[in-house]
């Protein structure tokens, strides 16, 4: 779909020079540049104009790098984009639910909506920037993962802030659950120099150490020494993710109480084939969404809605 408002083209992503099948929005507006795939809704790319590193000692080292705007996101440079290939970074949609079936474990890991093409069914602007809307419905290849009738709908606003509003509406006539997660990959110059505000004495299971359960409280900020793999349940759905090098990346996320809290490290990065050996180091995941025991249960005809905005402050 070419022009489909004004500075907004279509694309298609390329690895290595070759062109790909997947294809992609190109936004670009006062406030940002942005990529979003149809494979997913999924944002692959937003950057902020008009903000860069602000330490004083890479101003004065790195001149170079004073005049590239900071991403928000982290966006794997080991993806080959194929089509039906979950792509790793950005923001993908994990639905209808997160991480391993709970009794196929046949069946693809965090659902079928990130590796699925979506409809785009509005593109507008204003002077707040650019808004899209993404839909995904039940389909044949859907209905052999998860037999349901459903509406995703994906509402993204891609302006001096990024907003994601995501509603699912029960088109069946029996209810069902479903668990969702914005599966978030968000840059940091220094995973050892950064730190998660808004979860300080929230229990925590630590996936590393499950048996213990949610036993896990601290009352102070996050900090990454090691691999880390959190899921809290009680989420307050505000966060800060703050660096030493760059501004405070603020993640505010209305009905979602639960959050993972991710990064794989050294080790586990090796066995990950799409991630480069020392991408961890710049990546942190913070996962926005009902997952596990915040499973959602809608009934037949209702609709659910959330909402998760990302910025700088």
């Amino acid at each position: 779909m070419q022009n489909l408002v004004q500075a907004i083209t279509s694309s298609r992503l390329s690895h290595q020079g070759e062109a790909l099948g997947l294809e992609v929005i190109e936004v670009d507006n006062q406030f940002c540049q942005a990529t979003i795939a149809y494979q997913g809704a999924q944002v692959l790319r937003y950057q902020l104009k008009n903000h860069y590193l602000k330490s004083q000692h890479l101003k004065d080292q790195h001149l170079k790098e004073q005049t590239q705007p900071v991403p928000i996101l982290w966006l794997s440079e080991g993806n080959r984009f194929e089509q039906g290939k979950a792509i790793r970074g950005g923001i993908p949609l994990c639905f209808p639910w997160f991480g391993k079936h709970p009794v196929k474990a046949d069946l693809p890991s965090h659902g079928f909506a990130r590796q699925m093409d979506w409809q785009l069914q509005q593109a507008s602007e204003n002077a707040q920037g650019h808004h899209l809307t993404f839909v995904l419905r039940d389909n044949a290849a859907t209905r052999l993962l998860w037999d349901y009738a459903f509406e995703a709908v994906m509402d993204i606003h891609l302006g001096a802030q990024l907003e994601l509003n995501f509603r699912v509406n029960n088109t069946g006539k029996q209810s069902f659950e479903f668990g969702f997660a914005w599966h978030s990959y968000f840059q940091v110059p220094d995973i050892h120099r950064t730190q998660v505000f808004g979860l300080e004495g929230v229990p925590f299971l630590d996936q590393l150490h499950a048996a213990a359960g949610y036993s896990h409280v601290e009352n102070q900020p996050i900090v990454f020494e090691s691999e880390t793999d959190r899921v809290y349940q009680q989420a307050t759905g505000h966060y800060r993710i703050v660096s030493a090098l760059e501004s405070t990346i603020d993640i505010q996320a209305q009905g979602c109480s639960s959050v993972v809290v991710w990064n794989p490290w050294a080790e586990k990065a090796a066995r990950l084939g799409d991630m480069p050996a020392d991408s961890w180091q710049h990546m942190l995941c913070i996962e926005c969404g009902q997952l596990g025991e915040g499973n959602v249960h809608l009934a037949a005809g209702q609709s659910i809605a959330y909402r998760m905005c990302l910025s700088r402050k």
